[in-house]
């Protein structure tokens, strides 16, 4: 691990892995608070790392510091679910391959609280290593295999605690590289999460025009791009990045999603211009169903089920189907989706 001030969380990061591996190697970036003395009363080895404005640099050098075969690489505001811990041991003893680990991280759109998760490779045989100032890439020739149990991460929910950082590291790489759409996106998403969606927006719309459809970040890339549209109320734009968007992003239910709610939002700004996009909200909303969830991108939880269920009956209540409306905010409710149960008790 590399941390810097993480009193708030290492605890529960190091209790989570507790059993499961056999030493605990943490380089610190100079923290001030009480996150040295909680670290050593888990034992663990720690190591000063003078920060140079390079994550590849400080993940290296902390690699370096440990004994074991394996390398399990983790950060201070994630932790381990229990099934996770019982894969881990199994997996180091039995594969030749970087393990890809399900980070579930916790995020706010709308005040409301949603989970996105995506496969990253965190867990792998000594020999690897990091490259990338920031969202820094494992360099290995081995092969990639997901492990099914959850990594939580809650970073999400401070963003503005890393974002002045973020912000600067990004630009730095942008200088070199002004055209690359996965920073490009990246720089958004911090922009978004301080609340700054036109900032977020100019760097969507860049990214988005410089995406290539088979590029891993252009699904999403897409996506955050229409739900900031939505945001700033930029219909003649979203009308034309749904289009394109939709001739590759075919099976992608977070996609379907936000095009049911940008057909919603447009329709509501302008029912007499747009009352004949109105099928197109139903019919979004039905195939993200018919997808259901995705594991093999970055995905929102809910968007193949409880969400799309939730939305359709929301589409079929205004519209007065009411048998619809219930039997649709049922299932999502049954899922879980606390507002489907809310809106039933509210319905009657």
């Amino acid at each position: 691990m590399i941390v810097k001030n993480e009193s708030r969380c290492l605890a529960r990061c190091l209790q989570s892995v507790r059993g499961i591996v056999e030493e605990l190697v943490i380089a610190d970036t100079g923290s001030t608070d009480g996150t040295i003395e909680i670290a050593r009363e888990f034992g663990a080895r720690i190591s000063n790392f003078d920060w140079i404005g390079d994550f590849s640099a400080a993940r290296n050098f902390a690699i370096d510091q440990a004994t074991g075969d394996w390398i399990l690489v983790l950060d201070a505001d994630e932790w381990v679910g229990e099934n996770l811990a019982k894969e881990i041991p199994e997996f180091v003893r039995g594969n030749a391959a970087v393990g890809r680990l399900k980070v579930v991280s916790e995020f706010r759109r709308n005040k409301q609280l949603f989970r996105s998760q995506c496969f990253i490779p965190r867990l792998f045989p000594r020999g690897a290593h990091f490259e990338g100032r920031i969202h820094e890439q494992l360099a290995s020739p081995l092969p990639r295999a997901d492990l099914q149990g959850e990594l939580w991460h809650d970073g999400y929910l401070e963003p503005q605690k890393k974002a002045d950082r973020n912000v600067k590291l990004i630009a730095e790489e942008l200088k070199r590289d002004p055209n690359n759409a996965y920073y490009l996106y990246q720089l958004a998403l911090e922009y978004n999460s301080i609340g700054q969606p036109e900032k977020a927006f100019e760097c969507l719309q860049k990214a988005f025009a410089l995406a290539k459809p088979g590029d891993p970040a252009a699904p999403n890339i897409a996506v955050d791009f229409l739900y900031t549209i939505i945001e700033l109320k930029k219909f003649e734009e979203g009308i034309k990045t749904v289009e394109r968007a939709g001739k590759y992003l075919g099976d992608f239910p977070d996609f379907f999603l936000v095009r049911g709610l940008f057909f919603m939002h447009l329709i509501r700004s302008s029912p007499a211009k747009y009352v004949s996009e109105l099928p197109r909200i139903e019919q979004s909303f039905q195939r993200c169903l018919a997808l259901g969830e995705d594991e093999r991108r970055k995905s929102v939880r809910g968007s193949g089920t409880f969400l799309a269920s939730y939305n359709l009956g929301v589409f079929y209540q205004v519209f007065g189907n009411m048998a619809a409306a219930r039997r649709f905010l049922e299932q999502s409710a049954a899922q879980g989706y606390e507002p489907a149960a809310t809106l039933l008790k509210k319905t009657g």
